[in-house]
């Protein structure tokens, strides 16, 4: 069976084939660093790395992208309140903690890791070839993309323009001066206190969507494979991010994939910091051991919208210690035409159905332990474990000593 991923352009589950044949072009959508992160945004990275990992035993070269949003709305307002504290020291010191915990989450170093601060001149670049190709429009300083002449806007999400336009909109800004409700800034005039760039239409900042656009073609090309990001960001985020790319460089599709992971709960509402109700992967790394959280993180699919509680980590502690003994009584090579490796590789073959594969593994770990497996299953069990990231598997990663993408 072949890798088939699902794609939230047309919502359905294909096989996956890369432009290039063992290249994969993967873009995922990082954080802004103007606050401390969330459990919510270690589910999506490491679902993302997991996946990355999968792609690579496959055979494939994977060329993974994860941007930071250093200047944004919310970058500014965090510097202001904090009596203008330089935007890069804020960044600098929340990425930081932000990348401690990915590294004892064994997650593996982007191959490229880009600033949206360090790409200025391309997306002026993109901004500008968005106008000449007739999507774009200066108004006193300002530009913004003129959805109504992309045909394509509102695809990803499956719905017409003006269902679009009833949504709540994070992007909606200077209304007066926009020619369609839908429409969105690629470049902003700047007030006197916040950072701005020369441009050919005067000193400014980039627009949000245009960011990523700039960013994913800058590294990989203007045609990519997987684009990944939170649910929350199909609309607008992404949906800019299409109409931005094709109308750029008039190819399409953008991208092959989109994936979007689900939502993160806790106790049935979504976390947020509005509501104050944030888990911090930190935290829960000091009561239990950061494999025992990535175990958790895996035993949702990614397009799940799970639901943590209390209870969750102490009621997985059976099952990670369970495979934790079983992989150390592992011997010799996996062998790759095991019953036990042929299950586990079809979950994962079906849009990466990691709950799956790690309930064929707790099972298998429960025979081992019994005595009762088949020979030679500990050395497949321990071998899935390691291609799904766990450094007690023997998993590269920066929680292992290697901070070099795979």
């Amino acid at each position: 069976m072949a890798l088939r991923l699902y794609s939230s352009l047309g919502r359905e589950t294909r096989e996956f084939r890369s432009l290039v044949p063992g290249v994969v072009r993967m873009y995922v959508c990082g954080v802004t660093p103007y606050d401390v992160t969330h459990l919510g945004h270690a589910f999506s990275y490491v679902q993302f790395d997991a996946l990355r990992r999968y792609l690579t035993f496959l055979g494939n070269e994977v060329r993974y992208v994860q941007n930071i949003t250093d200047i944004d709305d919310d970058m500014i307002m965090v510097s202001r309140r904090q009596g203008g504290r330089p935007i890069a020291e804020i960044r600098d010191e929340n990425d930081a903690i932000f990348r401690a915990d990915l590294d004892r989450l064994n997650v593996l170093r982007p191959w490229r890791y880009p600033k949206a601060t360090e790409h200025i001149d391309e997306i002026i670049e993109t901004t500008r070839r968005i106008i000449a190709n007739g999507a774009g429009y200066e108004v006193d300083g300002d530009v913004f993309f003129e959805a109504a002449r992309f045909p394509r806007y509102g695809q990803l999400n499956g719905v017409t323009l003006e269902a679009l336009a009833k949504r709540e909109n994070p992007e909606s800004k200077r209304e007066h001066k926009k020619r369609g409700p839908l429409d969105f800034l690629l470049w902003q005039l700047t007030e006197p206190d916040e950072p701005s760039w020369d441009s050919p239409w005067g000193p400014g900042r980039p627009g949000w969507s245009i960011e990523c656009t700039a960013m994913s073609m800058a590294h990989l090309g203007e045609q990519i494979d997987i684009h990944g990001g939170g649910r929350d960001l199909v609309f607008p985020h992404h949906e800019n991010e299409i109409a931005q790319a094709e109308t750029a460089t008039g190819l399409a599709p953008y991208c092959g994939w989109w994936m979007h992971n689900g939502m993160l709960k806790l106790d049935g509402v979504k976390m947020s910091k509005s509501l104050g109700n944030l888990v911090l992967a930190r935290n829960l790394m000091a009561e239990f051991e950061p494999d025992h959280l990535r175990l958790y993180l895996l035993s949702e699919h990614y397009r799940a919208d799970a639901d943590f509680h209390a209870n969750l980590m102490p009621g997985l502690l059976p099952r990670y210690e369970r495979l934790t003994k079983a992989a150390q009584l592992a011997v010799g090579e996996a062998d790759g035409g095991s019953p036990l490796w042929q299950a586990v590789t079809e979950r994962l073959d079906d849009d990466f159905d990691t709950p799956g594969a790690l309930g064929l593994l707790d099972a298998s770990a429960a025979r081992i332990l019994a005595g009762s497996a088949d020979a030679g299953e500990a050395a497949v069990l321990k071998s899935v474990l390691a291609i799904l990231g766990f450094a007690f598997a023997g998993a590269r990663g920066p929680a292992t000593g290697d901070f070099s993408p795979l």
